[in-house]
């Protein structure tokens, strides 16, 4: 976006190696830019890291005490259509990019829809297999967002009514599963009391776009992890950023595996990092001096180079994992 703004070439983000024509931009005015201010306003354009890791992440670690902590060691979360992670401290950062797909934004998801009105935004489920569900503004549901569909996954694991695979058991989901042009899926709300009047309905193969997008974010902090020696146990705390984020249920996070099985305390949601970031930058030139000498200092690992990135993925494509092992408070409530 930086580039297409600035009018740069962007297509060597795509091209092997993914070397981006420049990732660290002067000061503009914002006129030249098309921004109607004033002639002597500046523009800031933030450093980027890599063709994947923009200035939103380094504008977004400012909110985080990343910066500057010397001792612990922390991972910092983005997930979107590509999901960012940085792992490190003061003293150092790793960071790489997924390409999680936008199934959490509720793009490729029948029901799917962004964080606005009429999204469910919560959900838990009843004994009979009906939902109690929480909809943004109050309103008859119009779909679900990210948050509503990690808690939906997670219901539908430990009530039984799919199994780790993503597959129905039929037996189980029965009477919750209707036929329509999509196959078959589990009603979420009936038609009558939806916003436009037609059924709520997840299908097997939205579940599996919902594991997909799990699988490359947790299957990312993987390979960051083993790239620097360090398992999720000495991760100290994990920041969680983005308005997707922010409403995340952490216990169900967790129980389809897109974050791992550590003490809930570890986890902090930190919201819009990235406009909190600029925010903080525009306020003064020490906080703008931080950002841009992070930024030089950061290592990139570019995971579609990465051979071990595949089988970490192939192994996460699964409710919560193949490794059942990894999720022990998973492993319990499914009494495996």
């Amino acid at each position: 976006m930086t580039q297409l703004l600035l009018r740069v070439d962007p297509k060597y983000i795509r091209r092997s190696p993914y070397v981006p024509a420049s990732t660290i931009y002067p000061p503009v005015r914002a006129i030249d830019l098309g921004i109607d201010l004033p002639d002597h306003a500046t523009a800031l354009l933030y450093p980027n890291i890599s063709s994947y890791v923009g200035g939103d992440i380094t504008a977004g670690l400012l909110v985080t005490p990343m910066l500057k902590d010397s001792k612990k060691t922390s991972l910092f979360i983005d997930a979107g259509t590509n999901g960012e992670l940085v792992i490190g401290n003061k003293e150092w950062l790793v960071t790489c990019a997924c390409s999680a797909g936008p199934a959490f934004e509720g793009s490729g998801i029948k029901c799917g829809m962004p964080a606005s009105e009429g999204a469910i935004e919560a959900i838990e489920m009843r004994e009979d297999g009906t939902l109690e569900y929480t909809v943004i503004n109050g309103t008859k549901p119009k779909g679900v967002c990210g948050s509503g569909l990690v808690d939906l996954l997670a219901e539908l694991l430990i009530s039984g009514y799919i199994d780790r695979y993503g597959k129905f058991k039929m037996k189980r989901a029965g009477k919750r599963i209707v036929e329509n042009e999509e196959g078959k899926g589990f009603l979420i709300e009936e038609g009558k009391n939806s916003f436009w009047g037609k059924d709520l309905v997840i299908t097997e193969n939205d579940i599996k776009n919902l594991i997909r997008t799990k699988g490359a974010v947790y299957s990312a902090c993987m390979v960051l992890l083993k790239n620097v020696g360090l398992g999720f146990d000495k991760i100290d705390s994990i920041y969680i950023a983005g308005g997707f984020g922010q409403h995340l249920n952490i216990d169900n996070a967790v129980r389809i595996g897109l974050l791992p099985d550590l003490d809930r305390k570890r986890f902090h949601y930190i919201g819009n990092s990235s406009l909190i970031g600029a925010y903080l930058i525009l306020l003064t030139d020490k906080n703008k001096d931080m950002v841009d000498a992070t930024a030089e200092k950061m290592t990139y690992i570019e995971l579609n180079t990465e051979p071990g990135y595949m089988n970490e993925y192939t192994g996460a494509l699964f409710l919560p994992h193949t490794d059942i092992n990894l999720f022990p408070s998973v492993k319990k409530l499914l009494n495996l």
